[in-house]
């Protein structure tokens, strides 16, 4: 491939979608990209990138779901979508990519059906194991689509599939080579409490209020590390205090990673970045779905890992308290069930690597790409 290949990126700005992005920025040997993004996004991608010695581009496109049921909302998400496939030729006439990556969500959709237009080869990569509505469409346009769960629903007769799994960041599989380990007698039970990307009021109120409610002898053993929305950090750090629970109370973790290797234990969403970043670092996992997630995706997410005996998955309802109570109890009690969790999910990772041929999300995807360049730069170079 030469370097002076240009990649086009296209992802929406919620954490799902930016993370395998920066996972395959981060591994493909290519020196110049141009990214199409909302507002959301820009602050993710200019973060990642100020780090690097990489020759960057970034747009921001206001794009929202064409879906809406209110006609006005409707006629202005199809404006804005105009507006971006307008947009995104300017930039390709001007940038000239080699291939465009699209990475889900609408800003996703402009960049794709243009080029389809410009006879530019892309790639689109569903995170979830439900396929979303724009990378449905965009399947059906797009040369490749990858998958990161083996048996997605809802795809329609693509000939074009592959499965490459969802691209996490290297530290989370740097954390799944390393022995996991129960609490010995001087050590606290570390129970991670991750949100999602922008935090959820239910973790704040009511998962904080069933580790509260754990009988003391209990707190006293436990040590919290949770992220919350910025709105409710000084009310969730006072309860911890109150009930006498040791505690770390953030908005957002910038090294995740690390929070992930001193945690035995994970309580989480089950968005397909949260998903993949377990599976990769072999964490035993409580997952409660997002019960609000378009055609209840993220519950189907969760049945990877949990068939597998690697986790446990809750409905956000009004039963989850007494029984994620008894839950965290009984595995406080119990550790020994944790590592067979353990062991459960790095058999599950095993598999899914043979399945990707021994190589990591990441590596697969990208390999992927730099023949998607190659045969179109020798399909291009050929004389009339």
């Amino acid at each position: 491939m030469k370097q002076s290949s240009k990649i086009l990126i296209a992802a929406g700005g919620t954490g799902g979608h930016i993370f395998p992005a920066l996972s395959i920025i981060n591994e493909i040997k290519v020196n110049d990209f141009i990214v199409i993004t909302d507002q959301r996004g820009e602050n993710y991608f200019n973060k990642f990138f100020s780090n690097k010695k990489i020759n960057y581009r970034i747009f921001v496109h206001k794009v929202s779901s064409p879906s809406s049921k209110i006609f006005t909302n409707k006629l202005k998400s199809l404006f804005q979508l105009l507006l971006s496939l307008l947009k995104t030729i300017f930039l390709i006439v001007s940038h000239k990519p080699q291939v465009i990556v699209g990475f889900g969500g609408y800003p996703s959709v402009a960049p794709i059906i243009a080029g389809k237009l410009f006879k530019i080869p892309s790639i689109i990569h569903e995170q979830n194991a439900i396929i979303g509505r724009a990378n449905k469409f965009l399947s059906k346009i797009s040369n490749l689509l990858a998958l990161s769960f083996f048996e997605t629903k809802n795809i329609e007769n693509n000939q074009n599939i592959i499965f490459t799994g969802n691209p996490t960041r290297e530290e989370f599989s740097n954390l799944g080579k390393l022995k996991y380990s129960i609490p010995t007698e001087k050590q606290k039970f570390t129970i991670l409490i991750v949100g999602g990307s922008l935090g959820a009021n239910f973790f704040s109120n009511q998962v904080t209020a069933i580790i509260c409610s754990l009988p003391k002898e209990i707190r006293e053993k436990i040590y919290v590390i949770q992220q919350v929305r910025k709105a409710d950090k000084d009310n969730v750090k006072d309860i911890y205090y109150e009930h006498q629970i040791d505690c770390e109370i953030e908005v957002f973790f910038e090294d995740i990673f690390k929070k992930f290797k001193k945690a035995h234990i994970i309580i989480t969403r089950s968005g397909g970045s949260s998903v993949a970043e377990i599976l990769t670092s072999s964490k035993p996992v409580i997952f409660i779905p997002l019960p609000t997630a378009l055609d209840n995706h993220q519950l189907e997410n969760t049945k990877l890992i949990t068939k597998s005996g690697g986790g446990w998955a809750f409905n956000q309802n009004t039963k989850t308290a007494k029984n994620l109570k008894k839950l965290i109890e009984n595995l406080i009690k119990n550790p020994n069930k944790l590592l067979v969790a353990n062991n459960k999910i790095k058999k599950l990772s095993k598999d899914l690597q043979i399945k990707r041929q021994n190589k990591s999300p990441a590596e697969l995807f990208s390999n992927v790409l730099i023949n998607l360049i190659n045969a179109n730069q020798k399909k291009t170079s050929k004389p009339c």
